[in-house]
């Protein structure tokens, strides 16, 4: 009887490999021959998957975005709070720098194409402004102090949970201080501190 393959499993397994060789080489260092080097599997078989360099950029980008999203949800398996969910979701980004360093890597290389290329622009965007709503709206269900605009803070919270990410990578910073910087920053809009 013929071998059963898992043909999701396949694609994933290619794109993680080409995530893998962003995260290390950038989107520049990631080539068909050089992903099946590193999946350890045939050109052709990557080929068979994805037909050119742009189909399997386009399978890494969804890839990437569906593991942060699943890192994120795993940080709020028990949140029991707006503000626990808040608090948490902001700490899950700043903890790629520790946990997940290739999707932060990946994801840099991403956002560098997407300032040239309006399709991973597209793509890019759409993500981050997923995730702007659902922090703003976080914002505006916790924030006590009176005038708090959710939008903007949203933006600003987002903007320091990214670069603390980035100061965890490369080691300016530890998890637990870049918490405290968060729950800082938190509690100047008046959201509850964590208990």
């Amino acid at each position: 009887m013929p071998k059963q393959v898992d043909h999701a499993a396949r694609r994933a397994e290619i794109a993680n490999a080409a995530l893998r060789l962003c995260a290390r080489d950038g989107l520049a260092g990631v080539s068909i021959g050089q992903v099946a080097q590193e999946a350890g599997i045939s050109k052709g078989l990557v080929q068979h998957y994805f037909a050119a360099k742009a189909d399997l950029l386009r399978a890494s980008a969804q890839l990437l975005r569906q593991e942060i999203e699943r890192h994120v949800r795993a940080a709020l398996h028990d949140a029991d709070s707006p503000a626990d969910t808040l608090r948490r979701t902001l700490l899950a980004v700043v903890e790629l720098g520790e946990r997940a360093p290739v999707l932060l890597l990946a994801g840099h290389a991403f956002l560098t194409r997407a300032v040239a290329d309006p399709d991973a622009r597209g793509l890019y965007r759409a993500g981050g402004e997923a995730v702007h709503r659902e922090i703003a709206a976080l914002v505006a269900a916790t924030a006590s102090e009176p005038g708090v605009d959710a939008d903007a803070e949203a933006h600003m919270l987002l903007g320091l949970a990214r670069g603390l990410a980035d100061g965890v990578l490369v080691g300016e910073l530890d998890v637990a201080k870049a918490a405290a910087i968060l729950n800082h920053q938190l509690g100047r809009i008046g959201v509850p501190p964590d208990l």
